[in-house]
């Protein structure tokens, strides 16, 4: 694809839709003041996560299959608020080596 050019308003016209930037901040592109970041992001490959922050869908995505917390030992316990550590199991063979 060609780079857009401004136009004799000012602004960028892609697909359609005025833009006063080509680049600019993941915030801007998803304002739509700017088309897209300087990293090729368009506003469809962004999205905003619960924290209320503008991040990449795709990366997003692959961090949430990712499961660190719960490979860590991390795992959600019914009754309690937010993530709790999944302690060991002791050797059932050391108890009874230990009572004779």
């Amino acid at each position: 694809m060609k780079r857009p050019e401004r136009q004799a308003d000012g602004c960028y016209h892609i697909k359609g839709k005025k833009y006063k930037e080509l680049f600019g901040s993941r915030e801007q592109v998803w304002n739509g003041t700017a088309y897209k970041t300087e990293g090729n992001l368009i506003k469809s490959e962004l999205m905003m996560n619960k924290w209320r922050r503008i991040v990449s869908v795709k990366k997003h995505h692959t961090a949430k299959k990712e499961k660190r917390l719960e490979k860590y030992g991390y795992f959600a316990k019914k009754g309690k608020f937010g993530y709790v550590k999944k302690s060991t199991r002791k050797n059932r063979s050391s108890k009874k080596n230990n009572e004779n």
